[in-house]
């Protein structure tokens, strides 16, 4: 019986087979983020030369007549990304690879040529400046210096980064003007940076980024001014404190002060006004004034300001007699003046007549939230 098992035993193990040899490895595939052979490529993004089941070994991108580009390799080795490139220009690409065993593929070599735009966007001004400290109403604008038919591109492109969480949102104001508003006033003390990669962007019709541009920004301390038409009273608040009461004098009935919340944003120690700038009485017409005024603060594009008058100072408290400006003595004008930020706002109540987006460069608070967040071109 042992005999005959051992037998058996021995027979099964001439039936044993060897293992299946491994599957082959694939090789290494290269590929550019540019089709071979392209033009009119925008330049907005980096060139992204990548190694499928492998690595690069080697990638070098040249632009006609010039030294290679600069790049960088990601820690696998399997994706290098160029510097920016340029408009109107000839590109290059080579780049080697190997497989996971180590051995070379195909090798690649191509090229594509990037646009040459009929004509550039440029951003004309941004407010608040790089660096400045404002009040707690400060919208974000941005003004292109040709009208943007492509908004969804452009504000694609553009990021508002906040130190501490802060809901907003993008609205365009016009064609050239792009802002950003949070849902509430800033928080005081958030520091804020926006940054604009422009550069490469089709914005429609012909019309390509010319430069990227960053700045920052800081929000101050937490100051308001309510102005009280019926009560004929400026009160200045302060970290959510009353600070001072002003006697004041607003417009008169035919020219109301505007209620709404305005914006303080410029500042005049000597402004000249003269009443047909605003579409009020022309030279020769009664009402008509042509002054300069000191210590004026503008606080919308529509002639109104807080500013000195001593001649109304009689008034100041007791009746409206501007022309739609809040009056101030000397002395009162002066603290104003001194210690109203930009970006502070300017709160007006009991008027007759609304602030409206007709009615100034930053009307950004007239503006429902709802309805603000619908002038995004994104969703």
């Amino acid at each position: 019986m042992v005999l005959l098992a051992l037998v058996a035993l021995l027979g099964g193990c001439a039936g044993v087979t060897s293992a299946p040899p491994p599957p082959p490895v694939p090789p290494v595939a290269l590929a550019a983020s540019v089709a071979p052979g392209a033009v009119d490529v925008a330049p907005a993004e980096p060139l992204v030369v990548s190694a499928a089941g492998g690595r690069l070994t080697s990638v070098t991108v040249t632009p006609a007549g010039a030294p290679a580009l600069t790049g960088t390799l990601d820690p696998t080795g399997t994706r290098w990304t160029s510097a920016t490139l340029a408009y109107r220009t000839q590109y290059r690409v080579q780049a080697a690879g190997v497989d996971e065993r180590g051995a070379p593929g195909a090798p690649l070599d191509q090229t594509f040529t990037t646009v040459e735009p009929e004509q550039t966007l440029e951003i004309a001004s941004i407010r608040p400046t790089d660096g400045q400290t404002v009040g707690i109403a400060m919208p974000i604008s941005i003004t292109f210096d040709a009208p943007v038919t492509d908004r969804a591109a452009v504000e694609r492109r553009v990021a508002v980064t906040t130190s501490v969480p802060t809901e907003g949102s993008f609205r365009w104001m016009s064609d050239e003007q792009l802002n950003w508003r949070p849902k509430d006033y800033w928080r005081p003390g958030t520091q804020v940076s926006v940054d604009a990669r422009l550069f490469g962007v089709h914005s429609g019709e012909g019309l390509f980024g010319a430069e990227d541009r960053s700045f920052s920004f800081t929000v101050g301390r937490d100051q308001r001014a309510r102005g009280d038409v019926n009560a004929h009273t400026l009160v200045l608040y302060q970290d959510g404190q009353e600070l001072r009461s002003l006697p004041a004098s607003y417009g008169r009935d035919i020219y109301p002060t505007q209620y709404g919340v305005h914006v303080a944003f410029e500042k005049h120690e000597i402004k000249r006004m003269r009443s047909d700038t605003w579409g009020g009485p022309g030279e020769g017409q009664p009402g008509f004034y042509d002054q300069n005024l000191p210590l004026a603060v503008r606080i919308s594009n529509n002639g109104e300001f807080v500013h000195v008058n001593p001649d109304s100072v009689s008034a100041q408290g007791r009746r409206n007699v501007s022309h739609g400006c809040v009056n101030l003595s000397p002395a009162n004008g002066e603290f104003f003046y001194n210690w109203v930020q930009m970006g502070d706002p300017v709160e007006i109540v009991g008027s007759s007549r609304p602030l409206t987006t007709r009615d100034g460069d930053i009307a950004d608070w007239t503006i429902p939230w709802e309805e603000y967040r619908q002038g995004s071109a994104l969703p």
